[in-house]
């Protein structure tokens, strides 16, 4: 009874799993779908457009003093909005939980050796972590890199010009 039991449950889990598939492949032929994917914001949400226009100009027109604000390049905003954003990418170059990756590898290996040529570091001394996509990762790397237990660093206050970060590690 039990060999039976299974066999239907296998079975039904490949009909679900083709019906889903058959779906999902129905569904992206839709012109509805063909329109989601080929558009541009401004075609598709002209409300949502205008909102980054007016962000776009906010930033053009004034300058932050907050360094992750800065107003970015064009080719810094093409990489960010490219298909390698598509791409979940858990790991390093070579050793990702996930395939698929060989383009992503190829470019985190890249910036690696940039960030090593541009501090005059000998690759087979020297190893760096290019993944870091926001202030706390990179101030714990940092702080990890040069402190040891118990040491103390100047930190400010958030209102003025501090992280999030700049706190009590113990």
């Amino acid at each position: 009874m039990f060999k039976s039991a299974l066999k239907i449950s296998r079975t039904a889990t490949v009909s679900r799993s083709l019906l889903t598939a058959q779906s999902k492949r129905a569904y992206a032929l839709t012109p509805q779908s063909q329109a989601l994917i080929s558009k541009s914001v401004k075609e598709i949400d002209p409300e949502m457009y205008q909102i980054l226009q007016s962000e776009k100009q906010r930033q053009k027109n004034s300058i932050t003093l907050i360094p992750s604000e800065n107003f970015t390049s064009k080719a810094v905003m093409d990489l960010l909005g490219s298909e390698m954003q598509n791409k979940y990418s858990e790991g390093y170059p070579g050793e990702r939980y996930y395939g698929g990756n060989q383009f992503i590898d190829q470019a985190e290996s890249l910036c690696q050796k940039r960030a090593l040529e541009a501090f005059n570091l000998n690759p087979e001394e020297w190893g760096v972590n290019v993944q870091s996509l926001s202030g706390a990762p990179a101030n714990l790397y940092t702080y990890s890199a040069i402190l040891n237990v118990g040491d103390r660093i100047m930190g400010l206050d958030l209102p003025h010009g501090g992280h999030l970060s700049h706190d009590r590690f113990d």
